[in-house]
């Protein structure tokens, strides 16, 4: 069944995996972006977590988007 994002206090959080599927990435390049900072996430029990908002922004450009 479809994951849902992960909810905390009203923020719609998306891991690396839902990340990866929606840009047609792989985990490994999308974890590197974070730790790059081409991509503003949080670490959340070792694991990376973007923001809904962020998500977005970095998808209407508003952060270079490296093309593989």
């Amino acid at each position: 069944g479809e994951k849902m994002p992960l909810e905390i206090s009203g923020l719609k959080l998306y891991s690396v995996d839902e990340i990866a599927e929606m840009l047609k990435s792989t985990k490994p390049t999308i974890r590197a972006y974070f730790r790059e900072g081409k991509i503003k996430g949080q670490k959340i029990t070792g694991k990376w977590y973007i923001t809904e908002d962020n998500l977005k922004n970095y998808l209407s450009g508003d952060y270079p988007v490296p093309i593989k």
